[in-house]
């Protein structure tokens, strides 16, 4: 029998590794349209409900991250010139081969960036996002003298679409220096995320 010792993030963070912190966030249509006053994306920035989010735990996050450059991630919207197929995996600066953002600030502006040029569409898929940054962490190698860590903040309003295929990717994340943080914004069911965290049922994958 071998006994395979899983490593928590705080051993991570006492051995003096580096933090590399990802946000990634929900351009679903179920956040409401965006003009309009109800709509947790709406374009009055001190009524938006995803700016508080970012700033309120994004503040604490980036004090982690190493050199405060954060890729920043969206999904479930239509981008341009697309008008009726959803990526659910895209980069708010344009260029998803270097997602990354200065700062705290630099997530911001790229966020009210997209905010002016994708559709809102759907479905609420988490898979790709958390493959992409599993595929990070797995390419790493991480080894004592090379020592890495990543944190994927996902922000949503609630209902995911691609459970299983999420619960595939945070079982194979569970054997990689990964953490998932998810914070639900608005009013809407936030059940799944109580699933997700594995805290009464342990998740289960037939893939990893």
């Amino acid at each position: 029998m071998t006994f395979d010792h899983r490593h928590t993030f705080l051993e991570y963070v006492f051995g003096g590794c580096e933090i590399q912190l990802t946000v990634a966030l929900d351009f679903t249509l179920s956040n409401g349209n965006p003009a309009h006053r109800d709509s947790l994306h709406y374009l009055d920035l001190n009524r938006n409900e995803y700016l508080k989010a970012i700033r309120s735990v994004g503040d604490i996050l980036q004090y982690y991250d190493s050199d405060k450059k954060i890729p920043t991630l969206g999904f479930g919207a239509c981008i341009p010139p697309s008008h009726n197929k959803a990526s659910h995996c895209f980069a708010l600066n344009g260029d998803i081969f270097d997602p990354e953002c200065d700062g705290l600030d630099g997530v911001i502006s790229a966020y009210k960036n997209a905010l002016n040029n994708v559709n809102l569409y759907g479905p609420t898929n988490f898979a790709p996002i958390i493959e992409l940054v599993a595929d990070m962490a797995e390419e790493e190698r991480v080894t004592q003298q090379h020592q890495k860590y990543f944190i994927l903040l996902i922000i949503t309003d609630g209902i995911i679409n691609d459970m299983q295929k999420t619960i595939d990717q945070i079982v194979r994340g569970s054997t990689l220096p990964l953490s998932i943080i998810i914070v639900g914004v608005g009013s809407d069911e936030f059940t799944s995320m109580d699933t997700l965290d594995a805290d009464e049922t342990p998740l289960f994958s037939t893939r990893y």
